[in-house]
């Protein structure tokens, strides 16, 4: 057992065992839709959030749960009829349901621990639909 730096690792939680590490290397980002290996199962990771969210994500296949673990943001959730924004303080969060488009911007900077289904995940620019 060793400690794991959410910042630079991926856990992914498959249909039972085992617990596999996924190193963020910088093909990680440009590869992970194409990635089946991680279609299955959870991925877990930690970002510092000090900007506005560039895109909104969209997971079909299952929630999302992301957790402040310092700092404020507020989110936008659109399930395609409304949208609603939650302000969310550390050390508190929100589950994201599946299918729900969302975004976010930071009101104090800080740091989340996010749990995320991977299958079908799909992003479109901000801009393409303004909050």
């Amino acid at each position: 057992m060793s400690e794991i730096d959410f910042t630079s690792t991926y856990l992914h939680l498959e249909d039972g065992p085992p617990v596999r590490q996924i190193p963020v290397t910088d093909d990680f980002w440009p590869t992970i839709d194409s990635r089946a290996d991680l279609h299955r199962g959870r991925l877990i990771t930690s970002f510092e959030q000090d900007a506005d969210w560039t895109v909104w994500e969209m997971h079909p296949e299952g929630d999302e749960v992301i957790v402040l673990l310092r700092g404020a943001m507020t989110f936008h959730l659109d399930d395609g009829t409304s949208t609603e924004s939650v302000g969310v303080t550390a050390p508190h969060g929100v589950v994201v349901p599946k299918g729900v488009w969302h975004t976010a911007d930071v009101d104090e900077p800080g740091q989340m621990l996010v749990i995320t289904w991977g299958e079908g995940t799909t992003h479109r620019p901000r801009d393409q639909h303004p909050v």
